[in-house]
């Protein structure tokens, strides 16, 4: 209850100092990828189940009947994947996004769930490197921002200090704290699972949580 109140209340001071927070990009740019990504997570969490009989048919297309029924398997595990990053869409569409998922999580076939798409290979180069390591990262970006997000706050405050803006740094503290919050937790729960390709929201100026804190004392 209160953590949905506060995020209420950081949405609306977003609102109201949408032009001040144009010093990492504009408003404009802010509220359209929260619009894309609300658009997107809506439709893979109504659709995630669409996974099983395009997987199924797209696996007879290419190996008949065998291919049909590893298609099964591969619906269901698309389609988890599919309604789970959905769902965090829908959710924390107010959230910022990191830059990219190259490299992070096994990436879907395709935008949507009935477009055939680009079929990722889980050996290439090899099962370690192809699958692996990309779920070792998405699972480690999901930690990383899930137990350290709260070190945005002090970064972004002394950021906004250097820049004569300490009230902007306080509201993007808050706001990429309780983005890496949400954004962590998708990635740890579905970390096994498939996701995106790209990324819809306005991303993080920093990779890391800690980044803006280390980078602006260093200077």
């Amino acid at each position: 209850m209160i953590k949905g109140m506060l995020c209420i209340l950081l949405i609306a001071a977003l609102v109201v100092s949408a032009a001040g927070v144009s010093y990492a990009a504009g408003a404009e740019e802010l509220f359209s990828g929260m619009g894309k990504k609300l658009v997107r997570g809506v439709v893979n969490t109504v659709t995630g189940w669409v996974e099983i009989p395009t997987q199924i048919y797209y696996g007879y297309k290419s190996e008949n009947f065998g291919g049909a029924f590893v298609g099964i398997f591969s619906g269901i595990w698309h389609g988890i994947g599919r309604t789970v990053s959905g769902a965090g869409d829908v959710v924390g569409f107010w959230a910022a996004d990191p830059k990219s998922n190259d490299g992070v999580g096994i990436p879907l076939n395709a935008e949507y769930a009935w477009e055939e798409g680009t079929k990722y290979d889980l050996m290439k180069p090899s099962f370690g490197e192809a699958t692996l390591t990309p779920m070792g990262n998405k699972l480690g970006r999901g930690l990383g921002n899930s137990l350290l997000g709260f070190v945005e706050l002090p970064g972004q405050v002394l950021k906004g200090l250097k820049l004569h803006a300490p009230d902007l740094g306080v509201v993007k503290g808050l706001w990429y704290w309780y983005s890496r919050q949400i954004d962590g937790a998708v990635d740890v729960a579905s970390f096994l699972f498939p996701n995106p390709k790209d990324t819809k929201a306005l991303a993080f100026d920093e990779k890391w949580p800690w980044s803006a804190l280390g980078d602006t004392l260093k200077k």
